[in-house]
């Protein structure tokens, strides 16, 4: 891989905005579903990989996972108040790929993972909207 055998590049998405995804698996560039209304509490996720970006997934990610946005809401608020930093709704899709069963299935301790790192970014969160949707969820 880009970083050596010891380093995995792991991808994570909203389940309602899985174009990297499907991309990935089907090992062609698709966009969104034509159907997809692109709602997610992630909305700094809403692009589509291009002709660009598409290479570099193809040829560098090792894997990519989806989480729910009930997910996405549950990891943010865990990092609000565990962390006490502020990030927006699409760094907590990170967060619960990294904390969901599913990763801790594939990327097993006692296969050799000792460490992993999820990138973290806020300031695009509106927090009394997205406070109220955790609530609205019982969060």
């Amino acid at each position: 891989g880009l970083l050596g055998d010891q380093v995995k590049i792991i991808l994570a998405e909203p389940s309602k905005l899985d174009d990297a995804k499907r991309s990935f698996d089907a090992k062609e560039l698709l966009g969104h579903k034509p159907d997809n209304k692109l709602d997610s509490v992630a909305d700094g996720l809403k692009t589509t990989l291009g002709p660009n970006t598409w290479p570099i997934v193809r040829d560098l990610v090792d894997d990519i996972f989806t989480v729910s946005e009930e997910d996405i809401l549950r990891n943010t608020k865990r990092v609000w108040e565990q962390l006490k930093v502020c990030i927006e709704p699409s760094a907590g899709v990170g967060v619960a790929v990294a904390m969901g069963e599913e990763f801790h299935q594939k990327y097993r301790a006692e296969d050799g993972i000792r460490n992993v790192g999820v990138i973290l970014c806020g300031g695009n969160v509106d927090i009394l909207k997205t406070a109220n949707k955790m609530e609205t969820i019982g969060l």
